[in-house]
């Protein structure tokens, strides 16, 4: 896969109006609507890439045309794909970087920006693995919470942003909140962020677990 041009590139760019997509992630995305079709069949011509970014409120009153969006996005790099015989899409579409929207160039057939990559601030690599090994630890310590859990070995394997988005990505956030992570430039203050939505949950489910009684839904 070809590096990303720099230092400004033309992106299309593929709103959405309740999902923010973080860089070392993987997504599955159902693409129905014509303009966005039409976007896909066009990018897998091309280096199979396309800019994922929030929609801001008020978008219902103009989606069909050009809602204001969020400027900081994630470029997208198609993974798989499945045409549908009624030319709909199924994609599966890995994060590889953010982005920042400097303008936008262009409503048709779809929307197209100019656009930077706008990667994370390097830090000290012992600030950074001493934090992802905190990060590992809250994660398995929530995760013994529940018992119907699966094992997720990558956990104690991926660096420091795959781990910290990833948890970002599963846990239940509203948007508006995942916007304001994803605009953090520095990973690590992004992963303290995480570290303490972990913990606050952590408590909150130690201190309800005494009154928890299995089998019994309304205890929980």
């Amino acid at each position: 896969m070809s590096a990303l041009p720099d230092p400004e590139f033309l992106l299309p760019i593929f709103p959405l109006p309740n999902l923010v997509f973080f860089p070392q992630t993987r997504i599955p995305l159902h693409v129905f609507e014509p303009r966005y079709r039409q976007l896909i069949t066009d990018v897998v011509e091309r280096d199979q890439r396309f800019g994922i970014t929030l929609l801001r409120p008020g978008w219902e009153a103009d989606y069909f045309g050009t809602p204001s969006v969020y400027l900081c996005g994630t470029i997208g790099r198609i993974e798989q794909t499945v045409m549908l015989d009624d030319g709909r899409y199924n994609l599966v579409m890995y994060g590889e970087s953010r982005f920042q929207i400097i303008g936008e160039v262009s409503s048709e057939p779809y929307r197209t920006v100019r656009a930077v990559a706008s990667p994370q601030i390097e830090r000290d690599p012992t600030d950074a693995y001493a934090q992802r090994i905190w990060l590992a630890e809250l994660s398995q310590q929530y995760l013994r919470h529940f018992p119907e859990r699966l094992e997720v070995p990558e956990i104690e394997t991926v660096g420091l942003e795959a781990l910290t988005n990833a948890l970002i990505m599963s846990l239940n956030l509203d948007v508006a909140e995942k916007q304001r992570l994803l605009e953090m430039d520095d990973i690590v203050t992004r992963a303290e962020d995480v570290a303490g939505e972990l913990q606050n949950r952590i408590e909150s489910m130690q201190f309800l677990a005494p009154f928890r009684q299995d089998g019994d839904p309304s205890r929980n």
